[in-house]
């Protein structure tokens, strides 16, 4: 079984490097109860407002949720964890009776905050788009462009557990970052999970671990979706530990009062993530996985901050109604398309439950808000969220300004976007409790840059 070791200097620069190697996910043209021994869980009257009474004491976190049972050495305690099974018949049959109120999510142990942030994105579902962007390094150069641009940034930041799961760990800390975001700026949280996992489970010799399958990306694994839904293979011990340590960092974020878009197993449709559909059979090894998941945070852990965002983006691959709140699509086109992506859109709705909310959850090119506005009837995206990096920004100035990417959109373009009425950036977010609205410390650190470059600017014309 893999360690979860300390975090070190090394791991930090690792970390920083190999996350702004990741590339956009797609490899498509376009996208194309038990729980074991569960309870009901927690019941939680819907709030009426937006902000809550919820006290956060970040000195001094309460987790309401059942604790990851770990070790002295900060792993995973494998006994307890694999003592926890997940039956799915059973979890079928408690889902089936669940009824989900319109203005609750699925989750039913969902704490106050979160039932606030749910609430919000209905409010505005299909009448404005909220302006989201994968985090790309620590620095957030992404972050640093919308504000040099636009004097804003987007409401939404995505973020990863990429190396969460690895030997070495998350040196960065990304679930710090995301606490600051939510805390601190009062930005919206969201999380999705490249899931490494050993690349020759057989060869305890090679330390070596991957998302990606062969001849989808170097390295790659081998690792069986069918063994990791089947107890008493080594790949199911990976399985629930992986998960296990990720309940952990998720309470993390439940203890600092962070609700979470939380977007696991994420393009499941193609075969290029080992989690993703190889063939028919895997869809129902791909679905049974999802409802370990699902069963473990839920019924096991019972979780509070989750909003659950299903990305299967397959028929075949649908899940229950009442372990997704939102459902999402990611959408690469091979040339520059800032259209809303009608025919996309339509595609995710059909495989989609009625009531469900729509998003882009990965893009290519940020959608035009005209073009948004002007379809809103039909095409109702919650939110676009164009992947880090060259997808929005190519090099930077001497004084370490991000330029933006021309080649996928002008600058006028871009800043236009943030500012369109269409679109909710940061600065148009409701006050959520207990948080502050202050820049990200990324960007404060470049404020004297960020001077200076504008001045130089102005001087050129």
């Amino acid at each position: 079984m893999r360690k979860h070791n300390g975090r070190t200097a090394a791991a930090l620069l690792a970390a920083v490097l190999m996350i702004t190697a990741v590339p956009g996910c797609a490899k498509q043209d376009g996208a194309d109860d038990k729980g074991g021994s569960s309870s009901a869980g927690t019941d939680v009257s819907s709030a009426q407002t937006f902000e809550t009474g919820t006290e956060k004491n970040a000195e001094a976190p309460k987790t309401l949720s059942n604790p990851v049972a770990m070790t002295e050495d900060g792993d995973v305690d494998m006994d307890v964890a694999l003592s926890y099974t997940t039956d799915f018949d059973a979890l079928q049959t408690k889902l089936d009776a669940i009824t989900v109120s319109e203005d609750h999510p699925v989750s039913q142990n969902s704490n106050p905050e979160t039932v606030a942030l749910y609430q919000y994105l209905r409010s505005i579902y299909g009448k404005q788009v909220l302006a989201a962007q994968q985090v790309g390094g620590k620095s957030d150069k992404e972050a640093l462009a919308y504000y040099y641009y636009a004097d804003d940034l987007p409401a939404i930041k995505g973020f990863d557990f990429i190396f969460k799961t690895t030997p070495a760990g998350d040196g960065a800390d990304w679930t710090q970052m995301a606490i600051d975001w939510h805390t601190k700026s009062n930005g919206i949280v969201y999380f999705c999970w490249h899931w490494n996992v050993p690349c020759d489970i057989n060869n305890p010799n090679n330390t070596t671990e991957a998302f990606y399958t062969q001849g989808a990306g170097d390295p790659y694994t081998t690792f069986s979706l069918q063994n990791a839904v089947t107890p008493g293979t080594k790949e199911y011990e990976v399985a629930v530990h992986d998960i296990d340590l990720i309940a952990y960092e998720l309470q993390r974020l439940e203890a600092a009062g962070v609700p979470v878009l939380w977007r696991p197993l994420h393009e499941a449709s193609g075969a290029w993530f080992w989690w993703g559909m190889k063939n028919k059979e895997d869809a129902e090894y791909y679905q049974k996985l999802w409802y370990m998941i699902y069963d473990r945070l839920e019924n096991y852990h019972k979780l509070t901050n989750l909003i659950w965002v299903w990305n299967g983006q397959s028929k075949r691959l649908t899940v229950h109604e009442n372990t997704y709140d939102i459902s999402g699509i990611d959408v690469y086109p091979q040339k520059e398309d800032h259209s809303v992506q009608e025919g996309k859109y339509n595609s995710l709705q059909k495989m989609t439950a009625e009531g469900k909310m729509l998003a882009l959850t990965e893009c290519g090119y940020i959608p035009d808000p005209a073009e948004l506005a002007q379809n809103m009837d039909t095409v109702k995206w919650l939110f676009y969220m164009p992947w880090n990096n060259e997808f929005i920004y190519l090099g930077t100035t001497l004084l370490g300004i991000p330029k933006i990417n021309e080649t996928k959109m002008t600058k006028e373009f871009f800043a236009g976007a943030i500012k369109s009425d269409t679109v909710i950036s940061w600065s148009e977010l409701p006050d959520f409790e207990g948080t502050a609205r202050e820049l990200p410390e990324s960007i404060q650190d470049m404020a004297f840059y960020i001077k200076q470059q504008r001045e130089k600017d102005a001087a050129n014309g």
